[in-house]
């Protein structure tokens, strides 16, 4: 009985040995992280004071943006008015230039004229020492019509014909004849007599198409802007 009480005691403490690491383990402290308590933030409440002091800066910088709207509304205005002025002053200039204080037409040493239903501006030369004006055409032939006296010839490429007003002589002696032919120069629109010079070129206005309505200004051309 003794060997048995001595045997059962044994295994009894040999157990407990067994399961106090056991019991250790299970009851080791575990560690708890504690929570981060931050401080709550809280907007700063904008006074009535400070809503109208930022209402009153709104106000003061649209009116100050719309002055500057009206100043460069100003600006331009005042280069549109000066444009017109100055288009203004070169049109006066201009008529002070090409006509004289009694109405008379200034003509440089060339201007530009229409002869005839032609449409191309042609150079004409421009002879105050001249008594007579003359024009250059081809193909001159003399006939006569009704009794009178006529001439056609080619100018510009087209024919024409047309009663001689009179007849003249040239430096040799040779017999040509004075037509009426419709000239524009400038705003001046008038019939003017020519020498019809066969073979020639060009025309040349003299004494007798300036008389009473255009002076020279041999130092200049072509003054009088292109007729319509």
């Amino acid at each position: 009985m003794k060997k048995t009480a001595v045997g059962l005691l044994t295994l009894f403490l040999f157990g407990c040995a067994q399961q106090l690491p056991v019991k250790d383990e299970q009851q080791a402290p575990v560690p708890v992280t504690k929570p981060i308590i931050k401080p709550l933030a809280f907007t700063p409440m904008v006074t009535a004071a400070e809503i109208k002091a930022a209402a009153k800066a709104q106000t003061a910088a649209a009116e100050k943006k719309a002055v500057n709207i009206k100043k460069q509304t100003v600006v331009t205005t005042d280069k549109i008015t000066a444009s017109t002025a100055s288009k203004k002053l070169t049109a006066v200039h201009h008529e002070a230039t090409t006509k004289t204080k009694d109405g008379m037409l200034v003509l440089g040493h060339h201007e530009w004229v229409l002869v005839l239903s032609g449409a191309k501006h042609i150079s004409a030369y421009i002879d105050p020492k001249s008594s007579t004006s003359r024009i250059g055409v081809k193909d001159l032939v003399e006939f006569e019509r009704d009794g009178d006296n006529w001439v056609k010839f080619i100018f510009q490429g087209k024919e024409y014909k047309y009663p001689v007003e009179a007849w003249s002589k040239s430096d040799d002696k040779t017999r040509l004849p004075v037509v009426l032919l419709r000239t524009k120069l400038g705003d001046l629109n008038e019939e003017v007599e020519y020498q019809l010079i066969d073979g020639g070129n060009g025309i040349v206005l003299g004494e007798n198409f300036m008389r009473d309505v255009a002076i020279q200004n041999s130092q200049r051309k072509y003054i009088q802007l292109k007729a319509q």
